[in-house]
């Protein structure tokens, strides 16, 4: 591997554990309060829609056996995407919202598509923590 090779899977790496290091300090001010869990033994392709959720804050935990192909957050009155998570982030998540909102999954089998797997949709209210 040349050294601009190396480099770049460096500063990638960097990226990454800036990115998780940030991600765990904002969560730790906050507490956290499981508001539904979702999880099923599906077989197939399968599209998740969760309950309307309210405005606010929360952590959204996507779970799988099989994987996950797209992530969407719909506005809950008109169904439009108002986001899309990156890929890096789609498993596990904080999202504020100024809306009432629902979480779109789609989940896919690993191989073939006639094999039972787990799938989990995890959301908890988070309230920021008194000093």
């Amino acid at each position: 591997m040349g050294k601009f090779s190396t480099f770049v899977v460096i500063i990638i790496l960097l990226g990454a554990g800036g990115w998780y290091l940030n991600y765990h300090l904002k969560l730790s001010n906050y507490d956290q309060e499981l508001l539904f869990n979702d999880e099923k033994t599906v077989q197939g392709v399968v599209y998740y829609t969760s309950d309307v959720i309210p405005a606010g804050t929360y952590r959204i935990e996507i779970d799988t056996e099989g994987s996950v192909n797209d992530v969407e957050i719909l506005d809950a009155n008109s169904g439009n995407v108002i986001h899309t998570p990156l890929m890096v982030v789609k498993s596990d998540f904080i999202y504020t919202s100024d809306v009432p909102f629902r979480v779109r999954v789609e989940f896919h089998p690993e191989g073939d598509s006639y094999i039972k797997y787990r799938t989990s949709v995890k959301v908890y209210r988070l309230t920021k923590k008194e000093k």
